[in-house]
């Protein structure tokens, strides 16, 4: 199994989600990029949003997000800048969560819930 393929199928099932094919993917699978519920931080206005981001085919494409919970995207030329800087203009340093099909914001690469998982793993929550 190829390392997208098994990347794909394990933040998947930390997710709890069910595996299934996405249309964007060559491959068929659901992508870690695709897990909207996975976004740290965004309240229901900000998975929307992310959402519509998602469906963006221009490239290259970024979504930035804060501490707050406060985020921006964009798409075309500088948008990893552009984005970055509409959502500092709410007050407060972004990071990249996404850029184009990949999840950039280190420690969630697989999405939040393997994450998450990993951490009560490592300190002996789990049997």
């Amino acid at each position: 199994m190829n390392t997208v393929r098994l990347r794909s199928l394990l933040a998947c099932a930390a997710a709890l989600a069910a595996c299934s094919a996405s249309a964007g993917e060559p491959g068929g699978w659901l992508r870690p990029v695709d897990l909207v519920d996975a976004v740290p931080l965004l309240n229901d206005g900000g998975r929307a949003g992310y959402g519509r981001f998602l469906q963006v085919t221009l490239r290259p494409r970024a979504f930035a997000l804060n501490m707050n919970g406060e985020w921006a995207w964009n798409a075309g030329s500088d948008a990893e800048q552009d984005a970055i800087a509409a959502c500092e203009a709410h007050g407060l340093p972004c990071q990249l969560y996404a850029v184009d099909e990949e999840v950039v914001l280190p420690g969630f690469e697989l999405g939040a819930p393997l994450r998450a998982l990993g951490s009560r793993l490592v300190q002996g929550t789990l049997p």
